[in-house]
């Protein structure tokens, strides 16, 4: 499903898109601005998933010491 949206490009860019299209590898300046808009999908994703590993492990509580040995055999364990 498409819905319309009219934007203007800025000079900064419009260059670029026409040079993709050119390359061949885009078929319109409209898949162009898609891929782009998916890349900053996917980064907002890892972005969320970063910020949630970081909350998940300052509410995992305090860091606690190891020795190395307790380290290698919690590895080898599965742990």
């Amino acid at each position: 499903m498409t819905k319309p949206v009219d934007i203007a490009i800025s000079d900064q860019f419009a260059p670029f898109i026409d040079r993709q299209v050119e390359s061949g590898r885009y078929g319109s300046p409209r898949e162009v601005v898609e891929a782009g808009l998916r890349l900053l999908e996917q980064e907002q994703r890892k972005l969320n998933t970063l910020r949630q590993a970081l909350t998940d492990g300052e509410n995992s509580g305090p860091a606690r010491k190891i020795d190395r040995q307790s380290f290698i055999n919690d590895l080898r364990s599965g742990l």
